[in-house]
Formats: structure tokens, C-alpha cells, sequence
């Protein structure tokens, strides 16, 4: 009996999340959406080919071979957020998911209402302008952030819109 087995001291292999294929934006929205990269592709988009990973504590990880990237706020805008008073935006915090559970937070006021929201982005994979396997298809990239790497999201899964209060 030949099988190929682990040797007893080797620690369990880490199983990698299977890669997701369609985006959600859900939540407080009158039309979720589950999207495909060429969803994303017939959208108004820019290439990013500057994208730096810069964590907090121990600096560059390496800058992202360039991408195709459309504004999270094109897709909040696009699933109609549920609003009941006028004022209802300022109760809203949007999540955004990867397939691995890491998470990032964002107000509304950050993505409509300051110069970091036109950096915030969610990119996606196209023939010749794909994303690393471990990061894609979809990716949130906070472009404006002085440390990019705490809301930098791989393998977005989910956008969700939350009324706070």
C-alpha cells in the first residue's frame, strides 16, 4: 500500500476560500445586486496601475499589477439605497466583505462627501488586467487612504449598506 501521507509532525494545511465569482450589494437597498465582472466592465471605469498595499505597521507590500476599477459609490448608487427621511444618509455605514470574513468600514459621508471618496474602489478581473489569484476577481481598494492595507479588501464577496440608527 503506497499512499502519499503528511509527515506526523507537519501542521494542517490551510484551506483557501473558494474563489468567488459574482459580487453582492445588498442591505439597505431597494435593488440588490449580484454582480459579474462584466457587469462591472460595461460601467464607467478607470485603470489603476499605482495601487500600493501599505499596512500600518511594516509599510509597502508590493504595488498591484494594473487593474480595471469602478467607484464604490457608482454601485451604491446604482442599488438604490433605502432611504425614508431626507436626512437618512448620515445613518449609513457600508461593509465591505471578503470571502475570507476580513471586513471594512465606510461612511456615507466618505465615499459622497470628501475627496477620499473618488478613491474608493472596487476592482475587477478582465482579460489582460487580472487581479493576483489571492485577491480577486473583485477587490476593494481604498486608493486615498495614507494606509491603504487595513481597508484594502481581497476577494470582495459582499457590499452591504447599514442603517445605523
Amino acid at each position: 500500500m503506497t499512499a502519499a501521507l503528511a509527515p506526523r509532525n507537519s501542521p494542517p494545511v490551510a484551506e483557501r476560500p473558494p474563489r468567488v465569482q459574482r459580487l453582492a450589494v445588498g442591505g439597505w437597498v431597494r435593488s440588490p445586486l449580484l454582480l459579474a465582472a462584466d457587469d462591472l466592465a460595461d460601467m464607467p471605469w478607470v485603470l489603476v496601475s499605482d495601487f500600493d498595499v501599505i499596512c500600518t505597521l511594516d509599510g509597502s507590500h508590493g504595488v498591484l499589477a494594473p487593474v480595471r476599477a469602478v467607484r464604490l459609490g457608482d454601485l451604491i448608487e446604482r442599488a438604490c439605497p433605502a432611504f425614508e427621511q431626507r436626512t437618512d444618509f448620515k445613518r449609513v455605514a457600508v461593509v465591505a466583505e471578503g470571502a475570507e470574513g476580513y471586513r471594512a468600514l465606510f461612511s456615507w459621508a466618505e465615499i459622497f462627501n470628501s475627496p477620499l471618496g473618488a478613491g474608493v474602489l472596487v476592482a475587477f478581473d478582465q482579460p489582460h488586467h487580472t487581479l493576483p489569484a489571492h485577491a480577486g476577481p473583485f477587490a476593494l481598494l481604498p486608493r486615498h487612504d495614507l494606509a491603504t492595507g487595513p481597508r484594502y479588501v481581497r476577494m470582495l464577496r459582499t457590499l452591504e449598506l447599514h442603517k445605523l440608527w
